[in-house]
């Protein structure tokens, strides 16, 4: 049987494309994605894409029997087990990594076929809220110096939206921590983090608008708040932990796609930088470094934050310092300018070599610190 193809015009531009699947409804969800991709990424994009390796449409799974990850870190409420594969799965502009359940490749490639076609025929929105995404939650404590945490979790949907997420929030015992945050999967992860540090409670907030009565009945001890949501919620937001009004701390969260991505968020300027990654399970833990969390005292707030930094500064200084030391001239550059948030290309410039030399150093400088990404190595050098 022949192969379908499409002809798109856009733009004054027009090309034909042989779409790889004979199923007639799987060649026209190539077709759409083909044509979302002009409008979102423009012409180049689309045909870059259409000299894929692997030979596969994106509609087929073995196309994606080559793509498959495991993925470093877990989020425990999924109760995926270690060698479960995921995928990063990107259309028209958009990319994230979805976590598939399972070990066996031939089944986590048919789920990553069908969450690819679901983007396509009903949208981002609406996979979003069917299948789980791995994000990454960064806590932003301070702005200067930049303090942070960060944390892994999967957005809780489909059948992990039924999972233990609620606690005992009646109790008088526990604090509450109001989550603002307007996807659910997000939001219920979110909830289970907070559920399982000891002596807390998430009590979720589903639109910033609704957040000030909330508030007013819950009398949280804390306030969780996406950063994009923060002019809703009547909160001026200009970067770390704040008091607010009624003595609540209110801590600002942003969400990125993998740590690089995040890294690239931190705003730029500050005095220093100190990133940390927790347990999903322990996000609160820099409030608590003094063993509660007192708004009441009229103590800095940032007090137990900086104290939680300080702490875990210390055993790894002279680490950080031993192996900065073990790095050539030429890879401490690398890493200076890799610092300072420049791309390969802009390196081999700076330096005056080729995008290939850089990929070496890079590679080194990984060995010498132990580490596995750039943001890792960043992080590493920043902390001297």
């Amino acid at each position: 049987m022949a192969g379908w193809a499409v002809k798109i015009q856009h733009l004054g531009r027009r090309h034909t494309f042989s779409l790889g699947n004979p199923d007639r409804e799987a060649a026209a969800i190539e077709a759409k994605a083909i044509y979302e991709t002009i409008l979102a990424e423009g012409w180049d994009a689309a045909l870059n894409n259409e000299k894929n390796h692997t030979g596969f449409p994106k509609t087929d799974a073995r196309y994606w029997q080559e793509q498959l990850l495991l993925r470093r870190y877990r989020f425990p409420a999924a109760n995926e087990t270690e060698n479960a594969f995921a995928a990063r799965i990107s259309h028209a502009g958009n990319s994230y990594f979805f976590p598939l359940g399972t070990a066996d490749l031939a089944e986590a490639a048919r789920l990553a076929s069908g969450i690819y076609c679901t983007i396509v025929k009903q949208g981002w929105e609406s996979t979003s809220s069917l299948f789980p995404r791995e994000l990454i939650v960064a806590f932003e404590w301070s702005a200067n110096p930049i303090m942070w945490t960060y944390t892994t979790v999967h957005t809780l949907v489909g059948r992990l939206a039924h999972g233990e997420t609620e606690a005992a929030a009646a109790s008088t015992d526990l604090h509450r921590v109001v989550i603002v945050e307007t996807e659910p999967g997000l939001r219920r992860a979110l909830q289970w983090c907070i559920n399982r540090q000891t002596g807390f409670c998430a009590v979720p907030c589903e639109m910033p608008e609704t957040f000030a009565p909330l508030a007013a009945a819950s009398k949280p001890k804390l306030v969780l708040f996406n950063r994009s949501l923060a002019e809703r919620m009547g909160i001026e937001f200009s970067g770390g932990l704040t008091t607010l009004p009624s003595g609540a701390l209110a801590l600002a969260y942003s969400v990125s796609l993998d740590g690089d991505h995040m890294f690239v968020s931190t705003p730029g300027g500050a005095e220093g930088y100190m990133l940390k990654r927790l347990p999903p399970a322990n996000i609160l833990d820099p409030v608590l470094q003094a063993g509660k969390l007192n708004t009441a005292s009229g103590e800095d707030p940032l007090t137990p934050v900086k104290l939680f930094f300080k702490t875990l500064l210390r055993p790894r200084a002279s680490q950080t310092t031993d192996a900065l030391a073990k790095l050539t001239p030429r890879e401490n550059e690398v890493l200076l300018l890799l610092s300072k948030g420049c791309v390969d290309k802009e390196i081999a410039q700076a330096m005056g070599i080729s995008v290939w030399t850089v990929h070496g150093h890079i590679k080194k400088i990984f060995e010498r610190l132990n580490v596995r990404t750039r943001t890792e190595a960043v992080i590493r050098y920043l902390e001297k």
